[in-house]
């Protein structure tokens, strides 16, 4: 699943799921939400039974929002006799159930699990079907989009999403991956509807219910069910063809424009991997849906890829967006998660940094090296930015979700990095083809893949898997180089500085150095294994560059700066030494510095370098640096373009504001323009700019990506003149804003009314939003009237707030959450507010007393023998 692109923390929002910052294509992203966290140590569940087929018939009511669902499990007890059989299903009950090859007695529902007795216990081995009907406004795993819920006329569709545990909350089900089995999914849909799900397509045929039409969608190689999957509702199609192998792309028919720039690297993707992977992609078709409203950037469900419609893009962005990571990475996904499986979440870099590998190696076809080293280069900043401690292989995680970090997709992806570096790519390959052949079909874990390294290369990977699987951290080198002319030594030391603890040792690394002599390069590998260590190398003279890991291969922070001759050459070499370079360059503030800089900035091949240029002179924050950037708004890719105007926006001075106001009367790149608009926010009394925001306020642009940006801006103006402009703006078309962008908006009204001594109207505005049908509106709208600060709005919040739910619910949260900042900001006297927050610090005390009271009852009532 994607992160898209790659995590590096999971943060709390309104809208009900998780945020994710992906440093390869510096945007936010999505991720489903933690909703049923546990603490303590977790581990892969016991399997009594053998799921061998699970068949879904559902009927879905676009109006209600709800489903009529049919399922049927296939099952075999596996060792022993079965007298119960516990069904993961949170949030309904079962209408009706009987069973093939046994007899039910009785059925419970827990509220998490619905538990099916049988009159006389099912031998091993016996086979029995087991049919649940039930009923359901599922609000989590599957998902309606429709015009009533604020979606575009002519885009209805809902859509599933099953990672990590979310299938539960919409049939019964064993809810795990360490168990595989086939499916098949028969859905009925108003006629002109369509019906994506996994394997092929059996059947299209009308309904007996005149005026549907009934699609029979077929899985006959075993899959996890988390990755089962149905798509429905209206959907602009293109089609084509990798080899033999039928590719579709479904988009809502609103983005039919969009469609073709989702489906530009498709065949070419599954033409490279099958080639670099060696194993044929292994299902029947791939297809990709987008969906809107999707709870991640992508999720890889068998042969049926669904991907964020707010993903898609238009061509006037330039070089800024781009669908080719999004499609490898799930694509990847199809081999790496899908054919082979892990068996637990604590081994879900088997998944994710397995597919954020060979999106990296994409990169290298699509690019070439210096694609693939930069790819590289923003996966290592991503882990190292992190500055954690945990394990790639952790088991202490409350919830699933928390798995889908740094670790498993980045720092997974270094480690396959490491590993191909090496023992070489085509014993890599050979490596990864035996895994993938040896398990296919399968779960596995991490010693899995250890034992075929093991046995193919002959090495011994203990350490290896030991210090980068099962410890946390990375090795932080701090490095020094010194000449010695009378000996013809060159002298390096190397220090590992990283805190050492029982989570982070002190590692083993084999280290490459590089010395430059009259433009030819002498390589050498020192082994890293303690805290300190001084290298001495025999040279016939000084070298002129001295390069730590110039091939990029070992995942490190490293602390090493060159020389200012060397820093020079090194701004003329292969791209990561230019990198390093730029940043070094950053860390002064002289004027040659700032010189080569500039240089780099207008000059290097790379747009890479470019923006990590523009970004070394905004470090420095010099008349001078901003000067080199003024004079290099030129930029012929967007990319480099942007970062120059990020840069400018950090200086505060008259002529960078003034750069600034020019490009934004030419520049046609949007994303451009809107990034320029939300520097005005900094620029409050300004009468050009005060029109210039209302202009892009009502103007109208793909996604209301000016307008957005225009809100953003006011915002920071903090002036509640511009109230009825943005409720206005906000009012009109709703549809045509992102949901994550309308409910920041919300958020700037009820801050822009904060102080007002009359803030009726942005209340009644965002009480209407409680009752909106998208549920990150109404958590978003319930969060801003905490922001508003009128406590005319605790009535309505409180009864929300005690509502309770056996998962977590991001509406109640938001709910309880502002209730308790409107109680603790009124108007009361200080002795009351003070009051308060004793009674919060009690409540919390009592909470934890009777924690312990539980458990004091839990221990006098030992659980008794069998």
């Amino acid at each position: 699943m994607k992160r898209i692109w790659l995590y590096i923390a999971l943060l709390s929002t309104a809208f009900g799921h998780a945020e994710d910052f992906c440093g390869r294509c510096g945007k936010v992203h999505l991720l489903p939400p933690p909703v049923h966290p546990k603490e303590g140590r977790k581990y892969a569940r016991d399997r009594y039974v053998d799921m061998q087929h699970l068949r879904l018939e559902v009927t879905p009511d676009f109006r209600q929002r709800s489903v009529v669902v049919i399922t049927e499990w296939s099952f075999t007890p596996i060792a022993k006799p079965l007298s119960e059989l516990r069904l993961d299903a949170v949030g309904f009950s079962p209408d009706s159930i009987n069973a093939e090859g046994a007899e039910v007695s009785e059925h419970q529902s827990t509220g998490e699990q619905l538990v099916v007795r049988f009159s006389k216990a099912i031998p091993a081995g016996q086979k029995v079907t087991l049919t649940i009907q039930h009923h359901v406004q599922p609000e989590n795993g599957l998902y309606f989009r429709t015009p009533e819920m604020g979606y575009k006329q002519g885009d209805t569709q809902l859509w599933t999403q099953g990672e990590a545990e979310l299938h539960r909350y919409w049939y019964p089900c064993y809810d795990y991956p360490n168990e595989r089995f086939t499916s098949e999914v028969i859905c009925h849909v108003p006629t002109g509807m369509e019906v994506v799900s996994n394997g092929r397509l059996v059947s299209m045929a009308p309904a007996t219910r005149p005026g549907y039409t009934t699609f029979h969608w077929h899985q006959e190689q075993p899959h996890v069910n988390y990755l089962v999957a149905l798509a429905a509702g209206k959907f602009h199609k293109l089609e084509q063809t990798a080899g033999e192998l039928p590719l579709a792309v479904y988009v809502p028919p609103s983005e039919k424009n969009q469609a073709a720039n989702a489906f530009r690297d498709t065949a070419k993707i599954i033409n490279f991997f099958n080639k670099e992977i060696g194993v044929p992609f292994p299902w029947h078709k791939y297809y990709q849906v987008y969906c809107h409203d999707f709870l991640a950037g992508g999720m890889e469900n068998t042969s049926s890829t669904f991907e964020a419609a707010s993903m898609l893009f238009r061509d006037e962005t330039e070089q800024l967006k781009t669908l080719h990571r999004l499609d490898a990475h799930e694509t990847a996904h199809q081999w790496f998660g899908d054919l082979v499986t892990c068996r637990d979440w604590s081994h879900l870099w088997l998944n994710e940094g397995f597919a954020s590998y060979y999106t990296v190696l994409y990169e290298n076809e699509r690019h070439g090296r210096d694609g693939m080293l930069y790819a590289l280069w923003q996966e290592a900043n991503d882990v190292l930015r992190a500055n954690d401690t945990k394990p790639i292989v952790w088991r202490d995680y409350a919830d699933p979700m928390a798995q889908f970090d740094y670790r498993a997709y980045p720092k997974g992806a270094w480690v396959l990095h490491m590993i191909r570096s090496r023992i070489g790519a085509d014993l890599y390959r050979k490596c990864i083809r035996t895994y993938l052949e040896r398990h296919r079909g399968q779960v596995v874990g991490t010693d899995d893949l250890q034992d075929v390294l093991d046995e193919l290369t002959g090495l011994s990977w203990d350490q290896f898997f030991d210090q980068w699987l099962y410890h946390g951290g990375v090795p932080e080198l701090g490095i020094s180089y010194s000449w010695d002319g009378a000996a013809k030594q060159a002298h390096v030391n190397v220090k590992q500085t990283q805190k050492l603890s029982d989570a982070v040792r002190l590692f083993r690394v084999e280290l490459p150095v590089r010395f430059v002599i009259d433009g030819k390069p002498q390589d050498f590998q020192v082994t890293v294994n303690e805290s300190t260590h001084d290298f001495y190398f025999a040279l016939p003279k000084a070298p002129e560059l001295v390069r730590v890991d110039p091939e990029y291969t070992l995942l490190a922070k490293l602390a090493f700066t060159p020389s200012p001759d060397m820093l020079k050459k090194q701004l003329k070499g292969d791209l990561i030494g230019r990198l390093i370079a730029v940043q070094a360059l950053g860390n002064r503030k002289d004027s040659d510095a700032v010189t080569m800089l500039k240089e780099a900035l207008t000059k290097d091949d790379f747009h890479g370098v470019r923006g990590e240029a523009a970004g070394a002179l905004k470090k420095m924050g010099t008349p001078e640096a901003l000067a080199a950037l003024e004079s290099s708004v030129v930029q012929p890719d967007a990319r480099a373009r942007l970062a120059v105007v990020q840069a400018l926006a950090a200086y505060t001075q008259q002529s960078a504001r003034n750069a600034l106001w020019e490009i934004s009367l030419t520049e046609k790149n949007p994303s451009i323009l809107a990034a320029i608009i939300e520097t005005w926010g900094a620029r409050p009394g300004e009468a050009p700019v005060a029109a210039a925001l209302k202009k892009h306020l009502e103007s109208t642009s793909y996604r209301e990506q000016l307008a957005v940006a225009a809100i953003s801006a006011l915002r920071a103006h903090d002036d509640a003149s511009a109230i009825p402009f943005i409720l206005s703006r906000l009012q009109r078309a709703p549809e045509n804003f992102g949901s994550r962008d309308l409910g920041r908006a919300f958020d700037t009204l009820a801050f822009l009314a904060r102080k007002q001594a009359d803030r009726k109207a942005v209340r009644n505005f965002l009480l209407e939003q409680l009752s909106h049908p998208k549920q990150q509106l109404r958590a978003a709208a319930a969060e801003a009237l905490g922001t508003l600060g009128d406590p005319a709005a605790i009535a309505v919040l409180e009864p929300i707030s005690q509502v309770s739910k056996p998962y977590r619910d991001s509406f109640i949260e938001a709910a309880e959450k502002s209730v308790q900042t409107l109680r603790a900001q009124n108007d009361a006297p200080l002795e009351l507010r003070q009051l308060w927050q004793r009674v919060q610090e009690l409540q919390k005390k009592t909470e934890t007393l009777e924690g312990e009271l539980n458990k004091a009852r839990q221990k006098s009532e030992p659980v008794k023998p069998k």
